[in-house]
């Protein structure tokens, strides 16, 4: 899809709860193996009649069918997922179909693996717990309601995980000498007929910023393997800066994470916000600009790199000016290498969302904007 469409069809895009994203599509799983287990269980009791055995076991058999069929029906609907994706992705771009099934059947045991580690054993306690204390209560109603508390559980254990495994991610970037840095961000495309000089003006005049440097930057995008943890999106980049009129070089390897939202939207007003909240994973090459991961001179930055990039990767270039406060926002105009007919402004605020929230209102109350979650990756290639 090219960018005109992109932005023609939606301009934000937000991931969604990963609590209830994860409920749903684990209680979707589960719910269409309770639909397998029920009729497997009437399909084998329908059979088994015909077979003379005792009553213990029948009831043994019976008991025990329900449970391992179910299994099945945690792949069923990956799989007609990503027959859809498979479909609706460009020939040019589209993978073997076997891609796509491995997907399905990943995601699928995922469910199952939840189900057999997690959903049962709560499942079997809460019902054992709910008959026991609520002796006149009818079986099915505790079972119901047992069903349903075990899968708010699975996701509220699921979001826990993802969210320690990205906190020991970064701890171990951290450990091999990697900086964090953490803010909001917004970002606006501006036709280029309103000039950066003019508007940084506006906006430095408006919230006592000093116009501080402009830089030239040259981004290589690599592609990566890294999670979305709990719906991050991630980019792996190698950045060589160059500040004008300093004469300074600077360059990095960094991990991005940036997670989109919403906010201030009970409030009523003319417009809506959708800050990303950002974390920055940066390590300084004091060394000759690398052409690729096997360039890093550092062994264990090189290593930790090569394990979640391949091959693939792509070059953006731009000017930067930026305007910033000692109060912490900043504002960065982006003129990218491109024949787009707009350039891109960035605000940014470290966890002040009131600040940020104010500056956006006076961007899209001053200036023909547009807001939008997409980075300048996905804006120029």
């Amino acid at each position: 899809m090219n960018l005109e469409k992109k932005l023609a069809e939606q301009h934000i895009v937000i991931p969604g709860n990963p609590f209830w994203d994860v409920f749903k599509r684990f209680g979707r799983d589960e719910a269409l193996a309770m639909v397998i287990n029920v009729l497997g269980t009437a399909g084998m009791t329908y059979g088994i009649n015909n077979f003379e055995l005792d009553e213990n076991t029948k009831n043994m058999t019976l008991s025990l069918v329900g449970p391992v069929i179910e299994k099945v029906g945690f792949f069923p609907a990956h799989i007609k997922e990503a027959l859809e994706v498979y479909k609706t992705t460009p020939e040019d771009k589209r993978k073997e179909l076997s891609f796509y099934i491995k997907k399905a059947m990943k995601n699928g045991s995922t469910s199952l693996i939840e189900d057999i580690l997690v959903h049962d054993p709560v499942y079997i306690g809460l019902m054992y717990k709910g008959l026991d204390l609520l002796p006149n209560a009818p079986p099915w109603l505790v079972a119901t309601a047992s069903f349903i508390a075990s899968v708010f559980i699975v996701a509220g254990l699921e979001v826990g995980v993802n969210e320690a495994r990205y906190w020991n991610y970064k701890r171990k970037l951290k450990d091999a000498g990697f900086g964090i840095e953490s803010y909001l961000e917004s970002r606006f495309l501006i036709k280029n007929q309103e000039k950066p000089e003019e508007l940084l003006g506006k906006l430095a005049k408006e919230f006592d910023l000093n116009l501080s440097q402009t830089g030239f930057y040259n981004d290589k995008y690599l592609g990566n393997n890294l999670p979305e943890y709990s719906g991050r999106s991630v980019k792996v980049r190698l950045r060589d800066r160059l500040i004008w009129g300093e004469n300074t070089q600077v360059k990095s390897a960094q991990i991005v994470f940036t997670r989109a939202s919403e906010i201030g939207k009970n409030e009523a007003g003319q417009f809506r916000y959708f800050p990303q909240k950002k974390d920055k994973i940066y390590f300084i090459l004091n060394q000759n600009m690398p052409n690729d991961v096997d360039g890093i001179e550092n062994e264990n930055v090189r290593k930790m790199l090569k394990k979640v990039t391949n091959s693939e990767h792509n070059n953006i270039y731009f000017r930067r000016t930026i305007a910033r406060n000692p109060q912490g926002l900043l504002a960065a105009v982006d003129q990218v290498n491109t024949q787009r007919p707009f350039y891109v402004l960035e605000l940014k605020a470290r966890n002040d969302a009131n600040l940020l929230k104010e500056a956006m209102r006076y961007v899209m109350f001053e200036f023909p904007v547009s807001q939008t979650t997409y980075g300048k990756f996905d804006l120029v290639m």
